[in-house]
């Protein structure tokens, strides 16, 4: 049985399984029994407890993951270094892998990818922030949870970016499927070396295969450094164009050439998902001229360092250490008898000699051009030892110095002038003369070296002090405090509780204190804050601060991206605690408003039509063959995203092609809908395109008139008269 098992870290961190076993480290599942939640505990392997090298990569780990706070990163709780136990306590995640998700899944479609690629990004994007580098990023180090988020874990080689000069000399080399050029060579890395290794990940996802992979890993290395990775699209042509850019600009050779940052890489992909079909032209002139040309030279390549025994290869430097874990010892394979065509052994028999011939005449000139250095600089002529440039020794180890330089500088230190520093203690942290004078053999250099971290003794707080007084004394000693607010009732709210570690504990000066400050006794309601407006960290710290859990969503929104836009529970309502609180992180994109526009027509309206509305002077709607002799309205839907916008719609008769204004209206395309009418010349507009029918009415006749005749003269029957002008009128309409 693991002899961690049951074993309660601290008085506090009750182990309960193993789930995790790494090169340095195993990971445990824990009972906290303080917050009454389950961590999960990283604990330093006892046969590595007095390795300094394992050691301090484990302290970096602790350092680094300590000063980030992002949903996608693994959250650090707790740290404990002791002599005879180190670990670090973490956020407890139920998920996989995403090398294990990978292998159940396959080739990723392209939607899931960016999904995930964006989440690693937005996590390094605040690592680099904070100044750390992972170093590692491979699908092991990132899990995978159920409901699709990402988190990144596993810093243990990470460095902080402001420790220029240890690059050559902590040699962390990460895994070499996903290493970046930079890595292989053991040069300094930066924030560019883990957009590579984002870069050979997303190529992994898309395709199903890893760009570089052969069954050495020195030669993985080497390919890292000199070949180009064949375009993903000739893998899988399901790729879109754009994104293929995209993955090969992240992974070119020459960090110079590669995005710059995290946020840069971001700001691409989103630009291809809101236009999938474009491309960005980054490679236009190579994939349209030399990329056949390319290609068979990467084939060719791929070959020649799968045949490569390793054993031909140089060493490495001196000053380079490696980590077996890394790049483990690997024997060449050689294939059985029945396997090996009479072509191969053709082949590797004309190889081997050739290449040993050219390897004696290369060193044979390497001797004799050492010879020729050591001799102009040490003899020959009998003259003074010519001058050389010194290096910089900024950031080595004294005793490395005194071994590699020793022949050539005479290195001399001062005790009393010893400094505290963030450096390992007798790292050189200056000196005299500068780099790059020009010095002679056997002068003097004077160094100043590092003390190490400066180890301070944690205070112990008394119950009784405020928050605000508990905090003062340990900023005072030099520590970062985090404030962590849990129940209580015995320790007023607002108090301190207590430290972890606790007090008296010795701890790094800068070293990260959790402050524990009393909420009171439990409770069952709280208020409901307002979260509008706050970033995603912010809000989630407060919710969490009232024992609620965060459910987190996008959505289009005009407020600033990354900020809440809307939240599942409105601001001061009485709420449980545990109770699950959403709130809707705002992507910066408007939403899209649609707005309906209802045009009445004249009663004699005739003739067809073609109805336009512009939107501030740009035509958004247009509908045409409108028949005002079959209908007595026309309803348009306008849409666009949020604000106030100027609204206009013309008539235009298709029988005579005039174009007269109908309407204007402001609108105001956001969640209220509002509409505000400027003018309404309906009417007018048909009467001034000829859409008016004109009614003719027939003319009215009137009766003949009856006359009345003078006494003594003939008279008419009036009756006769008038039925006469009746009948005639009734045989006129006939």
């Amino acid at each position: 049985m693991d002899k961690n098992i049951g074993k309660k870290l601290d008085g506090r961190y009750e182990i309960i399984e193993l789930i995790g076993v790494g090169g340095m480290a195993d990971v445990y599942k824990a009972n906290d029994i303080l917050d009454n939640k389950t961590v999960a505990v990283k604990i330093l392997k006892s046969e590595f407890s007095e390795n300094e090298e394992f050691l301090r990569r484990f302290r970096n780990e602790s350092k680094a993951i300590a000063v980030l706070s992002h949903p996608n990163i693994v959250r650090v709780f707790d740290v404990g270094f002791t002599d005879k136990i180190q670990y670090i306590v973490m956020e407890y995640i139920d998920g996989i892998t995403l090398d294990e998700y990978m292998i159940k899944e396959g080739r990723l479609d392209w939607k899931d990818a960016v999904h995930y690629i964006m989440q690693i990004l937005r996590a390094l994007s605040h690592a680099h922030s904070k100044g750390v580098v992972h170093r590692d990023i491979k699908p092991q180090n990132i899990m995978v949870l159920t409901d699709g988020t990402i988190k990144v874990m596993d810093f243990g080689i990470a460095k902080f970016a402001r420790e220029e000069g240890l690059g050559d000399n902590i040699q962390a080399i990460g895994s070499v499927h996903y290493i970046s050029p930079e890595q292989a060579r053991s040069d300094v890395t930066d924030e560019k070396s883990d957009i590579y290794s984002v870069g050979i990940v997303m190529y992994e996802m898309l395709t199903g295969v890893k760009p570089f992979d052969t069954d050495n890993a020195l030669s993985i290395a080497l390919m890292q450094m000199q070949v180009n990775a064949k375009p993903p699209r000739q893998i899988n042509p399901d790729i879109p164009e754009a994104l293929e850019e995209i993955i090969l600009k992240a992974i070119e050779k020459n960090p110079a050439d590669r995005y710059q940052s995290a946020v840069k890489m971001i700001e691409d992909i989103e630009k291809f998902k809101s236009s999938p079909q474009s491309v960005f032209g980054y490679y236009e002139e190579e994939n349209n001229i030399n990329m056949n040309d390319k290609n068979k030279n990467e084939e060719s390549n791929t070959k020649f360092f799968k045949s490569l025994d390793p054993t031909i290869y140089k060493p490495l430097k001196k000053n380079q250490k490696t980590h077996e874990e890394d790049v483990p010892e690997e024997k060449p394979v050689i294939p059985e008898d029945d396997d090996v065509d009479e072509e191969y052994v053709e082949k590797r028999s004309m190889f081997i000699p050739i290449l040993s011939g050219v390897s004696i005449v290369v060193i044979i000139v390497a001797v004799c051009f050492i010879f020729g250095l050591l001799y102009n600089y040490f003899g020959g002529d009998g003259s003074d030892n010519k001058e050389f440039q010194l290096v910089s020794l900024v950031g080595l180890d004294y005793n490395y110095v005194q071994q590699e330089y020793g022949h050539l500088i005479e290195v001399k230190t001062d005790d009393n002038k010893a400094e505290y520093s963030s450096y390992d203690k007798g790292v050189i942290l200056s000196q005299d003369p500068e780099a790059g004078k020009e010095i002679k053999p056997g002068t003097t250099v004077n160094v100043i070296l590092s003390k190490g971290p400066k180890m301070v003794n944690v205070y112990s707080i008394d119950p009784g002090f405020s928050a605000e007084q508990a905090k003062a004394l340990l900023v005072d000693q030099g520590f970062e405090v985090q404030e962590k607010w849990i129940n209580s009732d015995s320790v007023e709210y607002g108090n301190a509780i207590s430290t972890t570690p606790e007090g008296g504990f010795a701890m790094k000066e800068g070293s990260c204190i959790v402050l524990y400050i009393s909420r009171g006794p439990v409770v069952l309601d709280v208020d409901m804050p307002d979260l509008i407006g706050k970033t995603q960290e912010e809000a989630t710290k407060i919710l969490e601060d009232r024992d609620l859990k965060v459910l987190t969503a996008e959505i289009s929104s005009d407020k600033k991206a990354g900020t809440v836009a809307m939240q599942s529970h409105s601001a001061n309502q009485k709420i449980k605690t545990d109770t699950e609180v959403t709130i809707w992180i705002s992507n910066g994109q408007p939403p899209q408003m649609s707005m309906p526009i209802e045009i009445p027509f004249p009663v004699n309206a005739h003739g067809i039509f073609t109805f336009r509305a512009y939107i501030d002077g740009t035509l958004s709607v247009e509908e045409a063959n409108v028949n005002a002799d079959y209908t007595q309205k026309k309803t348009l839907t306008l849409v666009s995203s949020g604000g106030k916008k100027d609204v206009r719609v013309t008539i235009i008769n298709q029988a005579t092609n005039q174009e007269a204004e109908v309407c204007r209206y402001e609108f105001s395309f956001d969640d209220n809908k509002t509409k505000k009418q400027i003018s309404d010349t309906v009417q007018e507009a048909f009467e001034s395109v000829g859409g008016i029918q004109i009614v003719t009415t027939p003319p009215v006749t009137t009766p003949p008139a009856v006359t009345t005749t003078p006494a003594g003269s003939e008279t008419t029957d009036i009756t006769t008269a008038a039925g006469d002008w009746e009948a005639t009128q009734s045989t006129a309409a006939n």
